[in-house]
């Protein structure tokens, strides 16, 4: 089972999952709705972008807010997404970093935690392209355990206040999977289609 004291072989593997899933899409899928309403498929895939660079910026003693929101379209997406994927890989290769404070959006957390936060976020938004353009998200129940954890201890239940990621929590269904169960903590029904 992936340790949740060291989130970063979770970390690989959402990043891998989510790569796995964004990457070399059809044109005609770009602007397909998701269950991220206000985003479509393009717009995720940007947002993914930003998420990524965020987590190299904030590994490298930086705050999130520094690195903008990637409009979309960006010239050669899939690119960009690749490089900046490994870039926080490498960034998040050093063990000094877990025990770090570093800055989140949500305040000030140790490396470690703060990780675990993007484990969440970044599976949760490959389900969203995912079921949006018809391409499961193949991700270990480990793996999305380690970003449940920390949604959990991040997110509040119920209603969100404003400023805080995600809608309110939707009541899974009893034979959710975990990563079902973990997007609808974050604010999707899992059984959301195009």
């Amino acid at each position: 089972m992936t340790s949740t004291s060291d989130p970063r072989p979770a970390f690989t593997a959402a990043t891998r999952a989510t790569l796995d899933v964004v990457l070399d899409l059809p044109v005609d899928a770009l602007h397909r709705p998701t269950p991220c309403a206000e985003l479509d498929v393009s717009d995720l895939r940007g947002h993914l972008l930003t998420v990524f660079r965020r987590v190299a910026h904030v590994g490298r003693g930086g705050a999130p807010f520094d690195v903008p929101q990637v409009p979309a379209p960006v010239d050669d997406l899939d690119d960009a997404l690749r490089v900046a994927a490994d870039d926080a890989l490498a960034v998040w290769a050093d063990p000094a970093l877990l025990t770090r404070e570093l800055q989140h959006p949500a305040g000030t957390l140790p490396g470690a935690a703060l990780l675990a936060t993007y484990v969440g976020e970044l599976v949760t938004h490959a389900w969203d392209v995912g079921v949006a353009v018809g391409r499961p998200v193949v991700v270990a129940d480990d793996v999305v355990a380690v970003g449940s954890a920390a949604s959990h201890q991040l997110l509040p239940p119920g209603e969100r206040p404003p400023g805080f990621p995600f809608g309110p929590e939707v009541d899974a269904p009893a034979d959710a999977t975990p990563l079902e169960a973990l997007v609808a903590w974050q604010g999707r029904d899992p059984r959301w289609t195009a």
